[in-house]
Parts: C-alpha cells; structure tokens; sequence
C-alpha cells in the first residue's frame, strides 16, 4: 500500500499543528508555574501580616485592659 503525497502532507501538517501545541502548551505551564510561586509567596506574606497584627490587636487590647483597670480603682 502506497501513501498518496496528499496524505502524507495532511500527516505532516498534523504533526506540526501538534509540535506548536506542546509548545504552547509548555510556555503557558511555566508562566503559570512562575505566577504560582508569586502567588504562593504573597500568601505567605499576607498570613505573616495577619498573624502580626493580630498580635497587636491583642497587645493593645491587653494595655487597654490594664487601663480600664486602673481607672475602676480610681475613687472620683
């Protein structure tokens, strides 16, 4: 059996149409691979601010606390 030389060109064609895909395909995997990692490291640093001014909040609530305190023992 012969391959006809218009067969064999629409195989070809495929071929490449498929090679352009992978291509594709593999820059778009690393551009979001790469926004991931960004992503991924903004997280972090959001979750360290969140757990910082938590942190704060409860120094501060602690200080207003003592404040209160001293207050209620004042005699006016």
């Amino acid at each position: 059996m012969i391959v006809s030389e218009e067969a064999f060109g629409l195989i070809e064609k495929k071929i490449g149409d498929l090679a352009a895909l992978v291509q594709t395909l593999k820059s778009e995997k690393e551009s979001l691979t790469t926004q991931l990692a960004a992503k991924s490291a903004e997280a972090q640093e959001l979750a360290r601010k969140i757990a910082e001014l938590n942190q704060e909040k409860t120094d501060v609530k602690g200080r207003v606390d003592k404040l209160l305190s001293r207050l209620e023992t004042i005699e006016i």
